[in-house]
């Protein structure tokens, strides 16, 4: 009896080394790949960055650092969903000192921005705006002195409230248009029945005039279709230069938000671009 209690323990304790190995030698592996990531990332070689990184999490699904890195390199090839959940994964490490942790929050927020950016409206980027200023608050409680962070939760900030208004004066565009169809259609209601009576005190009194007007008004009909359709060129061109403005301004506006994010990619390309 005292013999098989003593090879049962021996197993169990040579199974409990074989274990501890078969994880050192993952471990192990993970590092490698996440050094020849580290390497190829420096080169701008991003695909074969993004390659070893993925190589790192299948020995070892909880390296954070390849977690991280690949976060970095997905980035990079402008695949800010994926890099996001990333990193995401990189913040659920436990025990992540306060600098780490802002530094894995700041690009979170780095691509969350780059999505509200990408979008065609700015209400439609709303929400990552909001999230991106989230990420960027927090990272800043843990590292105050981060002035790259302090300077994108600014601009987040900024889109933020932009996004805000156009949002407004999209629904209040359409309760002032309900409004206004509303006045109109009780004005009409009212005037109908004026409008019968006038009608038909008009059609009598047409009937009368006629003959005069007919005598009266073929040269003068000449001349207000002149005027009318110089009038009518008048507005088109109005129209055209309104529509010519228009487009100025957009294009103005557009090169405006175009400048501004290029402060974020050099802002965050100072924290992306450190290696564990």
């Amino acid at each position: 009896m005292k013999n098989n209690i003593h090879i049962s323990t021996t197993l169990l304790l040579l199974l409990c080394i074989s274990m501890a190995q078969v994880a050192n030698a993952q471990s192990s592996t993970a590092r490698k790949e996440t050094r020849k990531g580290n390497k190829e990332y420096k080169q701008e070689h991003f695909d074969k960055a993004e390659i070893n990184y993925r190589r790192a999490l299948h020995d070892d699904s909880t390296a954070y650092r390849a977690h991280y890195n690949l976060g970095n390199t997905l980035y990079r090839q402008k695949k800010y969903d994926e890099a996001a959940s990333h990193y995401e994964q990189a913040l659920s490490t436990p025990d992540l000192n306060a600098k780490t942790r802002s530094k894995i929050l700041h690009n979170r927020g780095n691509c969350n921005l780059k999505n509200g950016l990408g979008k065609e409206k700015r209400a439609e980027g709303m929400q990552q705006f909001q999230q991106a200023v989230n990420d960027y608050q927090e990272a800043l409680k843990l590292d105050p002195k981060n002035d790259d962070t302090r300077y994108n939760l600014s601009y987040a900030k900024k889109l933020l409230q932009q996004a805000q208004q156009q949002q407004q004066q999209q629904g209040g565009g359409k309760d002032n248009q309900n409004q206004d169809q509303n006045k109109d259609n009780k004005d009409q209601q009212g005037n109908n029945g004026q409008n019968q009576q006038k009608d038909q005190q008009e059609q009598n009194d047409q009937k009368d005039q006629k003959g005069q007007q007919n005598q009266q008004n073929q040269p003068q009909n000449k001349k207000d279709r002149k005027q009318q359709k110089r009038q009518q060129q008048q507005q088109q061109q109005k129209k055209k230069d309104a529509e010519r403005l228009l487009e100025a301004v957009k294009n103005n506006e557009k090169n405006t938000m175009k400048e501004n994010a290029k402060h974020v990619e050099a802002a965050s390309s100072n924290k992306i671009e450190k290696d564990w």
